[in-house]
């Protein structure tokens, strides 16, 4: 079973709509295997009066007979009522029960009446009922279309007060520890870069073997209980896989932009909107933009792999599974191990930049920290601030120690970067150096000489992320 960690709010939240007098309809979604099942089925342990009903895609007759199976140990006298969804569900309104239906969409693509269906209920059946119903999709374009978004049969239902709306993203850094305790900082990050923060990818990691031994079990060996697991992902949501995978095989591999991605695909970059916006859709690749500009506005956009497994799998596993069993035992120290470091790089970037508050709490930041690029020209964390200064730095995930080089090179960079206060007159520029492996005394020096530069061991930003809310 998996293992349950964090999602604390999510409970709470949960579990005071099922205390509440009145009632309540929440949603909770995100896309497969973020942990939407597990979060419901913990929130119901021990209450009674629960009804939870796994959807299949199935029939209506079918789904209706499984319903009345899920509900007739709690409720025996539900098998009275008439099978159709309306009084089936008023029934359990009557009864102030709490309904959860995983995989609402299951039920939609079948009876497209259903959220219709209960908005009427809610409108006119609940003023007197306690009850909850609980709806959770990994199809998240239905769950906006037919429950979030203006328009949508049920908009304007979902609780609001504790709020009923509730997107599942992935665990946090700090949870990581709770699956890996044994682990060091720095394989904690080596973690994240490879696993992500999905529950369902963290919980098979054996805190007794070391972390290739956990990649070569769980992902290379073709029996491993992951090596498929974003192909099987993938091929339940898309049709035309080819495309989608020739895609998101180009972006594992470092391509950014559309432009590029595209021709790395092998695929008109002019074919590839329908592509890019599905993949955005199910949560699957993001775009994002230089942290000083306007997104509604710049057409500077880049995009990757949001899932750390997933990209793992397009850059090494996809259409290579013969190479590692041919090449043997050594497959994982020789042909991935020395270039993990370079692929993980990315996810430290990330790191830093939601260490960035914590490590600088004098710092009134006006955003998210993120990149900045222009042309030639690229900066790894940048955060502007409500004052006249604009913290930027580099986030360094190499095996040698950080030479001042890279402080030269920022300090060249930064003037380029396109901000200015917000009182009008030049930025003032407080430097960062993040690295993995330390620093040489030349930058270890110039931060003892100088107030404008600190620099951040991987031990100091695991520590700012574990103190992080």
């Amino acid at each position: 079973m998996e293992q349950f960690v964090n999602r604390e709010d999510e409970l709470h939240r949960l579990r005071a709509l099922y205390e509440s007098d009145q009632a309540a309809l929440a949603v909770v979604y995100g896309r497969r295997q973020i942990g939407k099942s597990s979060l419901v089925l913990e929130s119901l342990k021990d209450r009674e009066g629960a009804v939870y009903y796994q959807a299949v895609q199935e029939t209506p007759p079918v789904q209706l007979t499984r319903f009345i199976e899920a509900a007739k140990s709690v409720y025996p006298g539900i098998t009275d009522i008439r099978q159709a969804w309306e009084p089936l569900l008023r029934y359990l309104i009557d009864q102030d029960a709490v309904v959860a239906i995983d995989e609402f969409p299951y039920l939609i693509d079948q009876d497209a009446s259903l959220p219709s269906i209960i908005q009427r209920l809610w409108d006119h059946e609940v003023d007197e009922s306690g009850a909850t119903l609980v709806l959770t999709g990994s199809a998240i374009g239905m769950i906006h279309e037919h429950v979030l978004d203006g328009g949508a049969p049920l908009y304007g239902r979902v609780s609001q007060t504790p709020n009923g709306r509730i997107e599942l993203q992935e665990l946090p850094f700090r949870s990581l520890r709770e699956f890996v305790p044994g682990y060091s900082n720095e394989e904690l990050v080596f973690v994240a870069g490879v696993f992500g923060g999905t529950p369902r990818y963290l919980t098979p990691l054996d805190s007794s073997l070391t972390l290739g031994e956990n990649i070569e079990r769980l992902l290379l060996d073709a029996d491993g209980p992951l090596h498929d697991e974003p192909e099987t992902v993938l091929q339940m949501e898309l049709t035309e896989v080819n495309r989608f995978f020739a895609l998101l095989e180009s972006m594992a591999s470092g391509n950014r932009t559309r432009n590029e991605i595209a021709q790395g695909a092998g695929i008109d970059s002019r074919d590839t909107s329908y592509y890019f916006d599905r993949l955005e859709t199910l949560g699957l690749i993001e775009r994002y933009h230089p942290v000083t500009a306007d997104p509604t506005r710049t057409k500077t956009t880049r995009y990757r792999v949001r899932d750390p497994l997933f990209r793992f799998y397009f850059k090494y596993l996809y259409g290579r599974a013969g190479q590692y069993e041919l090449y043997g035992d050594g497959a994982y120290a020789d042909l991935i191990e020395p270039e993990l470091p370079a692929f993980v790089s990315n996810t430290f970037e990330r790191l830093c930049h939601e260490a960035v508050p914590t490590l600088y709490t004098d710092l009134q930041l006006l955003r998210v920290p993120g990149q900045w690029w222009h042309k030639d020209r690229e900066v790894d964390v940048v955060a502007p601030t409500s004052g006249a200064t604009l913290l930027v730095g580099e986030a360094k995930f190499t095996n040698s120690p950080l030479g001042y080089g890279v402080l030269a090179g920022l300090e060249d960079d930064a003037p380029h970067i396109d901000w200015t206060p917000s009182d009008g007159g030049d930025p003032e520029y407080e430097y960062a150096l993040f690295s993995r492996s330390g620093f040489k005394p030349s930058i270890e020096e110039a931060a003892a000489s100088r107030d404008d530069l600190q620099l951040f061991t991987l031990d100091d930003v695991v520590e700012a992320l574990s103190q992080a809310a």
